[in-house]
């Protein structure tokens, strides 16, 4: 039977782990810290590894690359209290598997070390190869959602695939492209970002490409465009949607020939920049209606990242509250250092229709208004009316979820339902509307699969696998 290592220096934590991974027929041994833990990989390579961040001696990470020296193909997931942005993207980058944050769910574990083992029968699993140390601007997060979108930033610092981010505007998309740039190989060369809906259309094929001497009125000299001055670093197309089509057209062909001219040029010049695209806009749609090429979508969309609006995160919301305030701090010379309950209540329950940028702006403005070191009620101003009915219309379909769940929980939760006795409430909710998710996408979509799986966000083989769930 496959043998799994669990690293802990908490004793409780690697006993529980341990009775679940055996009841489900795995050998286990258990270490409580990195050095002891290296010595029990150097006498018997474990089929898998779960390794606790903050440990006393040797760290978690320090323990993982020591691991991948030993034997760079036994995977390692990493679990810890502390997932920061720089720890999930460190960890994906020298090799974990995967990032779990604590406390972690006993189904979580049994769902993740069954799906790693079976990935491990079925082929050899490649390792995210070593990359250089961080060096970038925080992205201050601490919901699952934005814990995913890290492992993926974090995976994406180790190739030159081409990126696609969506969401609504003000939720940071540039500041996850530039976090995929700075910890990556390239960040040492220019990062150029491109805002393709404040260009004049007359004049962005000579901002993006450049032009020569009189190539049109007033072009007096030549002069590089963006994707030359990007060189071997990243260029960054913000507001994607916003081009025009004979500019999606150009751009098709500069992706797929990696050569683009400057306009009136007739010398082509190789692309050496790695390209991060970004768009607010459903492209989809753009597409159906004939405003975006298919084409040039499918090549953009290689890698999808969908950063979710603040409202669907309200965990990181307080982080990044005190985050603003200290930026406030130093750009306004004021000493605020607290928040009084009602004023975070008040801020955790308005649905920010602009989002984090929306968010800096209202404590900006808060610090600057603030009379003592700490926030009020008062010195929180948040939008208008109008918006907060745009963004109650947005959010409306996640009240009615949460008016379902109440009213499933009740349910469930009653003495008579003894069908559910053996399983977590937690676990069966969770369950019951995965479920109905993924048969509603399938419906929508015609049991189109590949549609349903983007429809959900999901990887196709993910999709597939819980299918298969649902069905046994």
């Amino acid at each position: 039977m496959p043998e799994i290592l669990i690293v802990d220096d908490e004793h409780a934590i690697c006993q529980v782990f341990s009775d679940l991974l055996q009841q489900q027929g795995y050998t286990t041994k258990t270490a409580a810290n990195g050095e002891d833990a290296i010595v029990l990989v150097e006498q018997n390579r474990p089929d898998l590894i779960l390794l606790d961040y903050q440990m006393p001696g040797m760290t978690g990470l320090e323990t993982l690359q020591a691991i991948k020296q030993i034997d760079k193909n036994i995977p390692v997931v990493i679990m810890t209290a502390y997932g920061t942005m720089e720890t999930t993207m460190t960890a994906m980058r020298l090799g974990a598997h995967d990032f779990l944050s604590k406390p972690v769910e006993l189904n979580q574990i049994r769902s993740l070390v069954k799906r790693i083992l079976d990935e491990a029968s079925a082929k050899k699993i490649q390792p995210v190869s070593q990359s250089p140390q961080l060096n970038s601007s925080t992205i201050v997060a601490n919901s699952a959602a934005m814990q995913e979108i890290f492992k993926m930033m974090g995976l994406l610092t180790t190739n030159d695939l081409t990126v696609l981010i969506t969401g609504e505007s003000g939720v940071g998309k540039e500041l996850v492209a530039r976090g995929i740039h700075f910890n990556s190989e390239r960040k040492n060369e220019p990062f150029v970002a491109v805002n393709c809906a404040a260009i004049p259309e007359n004049l962005l094929e000579s901002e993006l490409f450049g032009h020569e001497k009189g190539a049109f009125t007033n072009a007096e000299k030549q002069k590089a465009g963006r994707f030359e001055v990007a060189a071997a670093g990243t260029i960054f197309l913000d507001e994607i949607g916003e081009l025009p089509p004979v500019l999606q057209s150009k751009l098709l062909r500069v992706l797929q020939e990696r050569k683009f001219e400057r306009v009136g040029g007739t010398r082509e010049l190789k692309l050496n920049a790695r390209i991060i695209a970004a768009t607010n806009r459903d492209l989809s749609q753009e597409m159906a209606q004939g405003k975006f090429r298919e084409d040039l979508y499918y090549r953009l969309e290689m890698i999808k990242l969908n950063i979710p609006p603040l409202r669907e995160r309200k965990d990181d919301i307080e982080a990044l509250v005190h985050h603003f305030i200290k930026i406030a701090n130093k750009d306004l010379s004021r000493e605020v250092h607290a928040v009084e309950p009602e004023a975070m209540r008040k801020m955790l329950n308005y649905p920010w229709p602009g989002n984090i940028r929306e968010l800096e702006h209202a404590i900006k403005r808060a610090v600057l208004l603030a009379q003592t070191n700490t926030l009020s009620d008062n010195n929180i101003e948040l939008g208008s009316s109008e918006a907060q009915q745009n963004a109650n219309a947005q959010s409306q379909p996640f009240d009615s979820l949460k008016a379902a769940t109440k009213s499933v929980l009740e349910v469930l939760s009653a003495e008579k339902n003894t069908q559910f006795v053996d399983k977590s409430l937690f676990h069966t909710v969770v369950s019951l509307v995965e479920k109905t998710l993924v048969e509603e996408a399938l419906i929508q979509t015609g049991q189109n699969q590949v549609a349903a799986a983007k429809l959900l966000g999901l990887h196709r083989t993910t999709l597939r696998n819980k299918i298969a769930e649902n069905n046994e």
